[in-house]
């Protein structure tokens, strides 16, 4: 199966380098992917290309995530793994690109999604009917989150993010 890319841009109330101060702290994710526990590095690099961090959802789920290329000043990709087995099945590769750009004068995050489901036609089935929709729904609400955390500096609650998702017109 081709892979298949979500992405979700949003402003933030923020200088291009405030916003680039906060996205490269690879130690705060937990302010802002709902759900995530505080994450432990694996190793002694905290940024750049090879740093390895271990991240907990509900606490329960664990998963690996290594920068696999850092654009200074613009953003980072993630590859999302469990060790050496890979992705979560049935996925065969994952990735999160956390990004920044200026648009007319103001500081976008710009994130992406990138997976490869397996599995052959049952999986494009299951990313068509399931997988699609979860991972749009968890790229955005990182990104709102995102939003949240840098503009004010607190951990995005799910009341934070249920008022963000209000004053956007959207309903959940």
């Amino acid at each position: 199966m081709q892979a298949v890319r979500a992405e979700f841009p949003l402003d933030v109330e923020l200088d291009h380098g405030a916003a680039w101060q906060r996205m490269r702290d690879l130690s705060m994710a937990h302010m802002y992917v709902p759900g995530l526990a505080p994450v432990t590095f694996v190793g002694p690099q905290r940024e750049g290309p090879g740093t390895h961090r271990r991240v907990r959802m509900y606490g329960l789920l664990a998963m690996d995530e290594t920068v696999i290329a850092w654009r200074e000043g613009e953003g980072f990709t993630l590859r999302l793994h469990r060790g050496a087995s890979g992705p979560l099945p049935p996925l065969r590769e994952h990735y999160f690109d956390y990004g920044l750009d200026m648009r007319d004068g103001r500081v976008w995050l710009v994130n992406r999604m990138r997976y490869e489901v397996g599995l052959g036609p049952l999986g494009a089935l299951l990313e068509r009917l399931l997988l699609r929709r979860i991972f749009r729904r968890q790229l955005h609400d990182i990104t709102l989150a995102q939003k949240l955390y840098y503009e004010t500096g607190r951990r995005a609650t799910p009341a934070m993010l249920k008022a963000a998702r209000s004053r956007l017109g959207e309903a959940r």
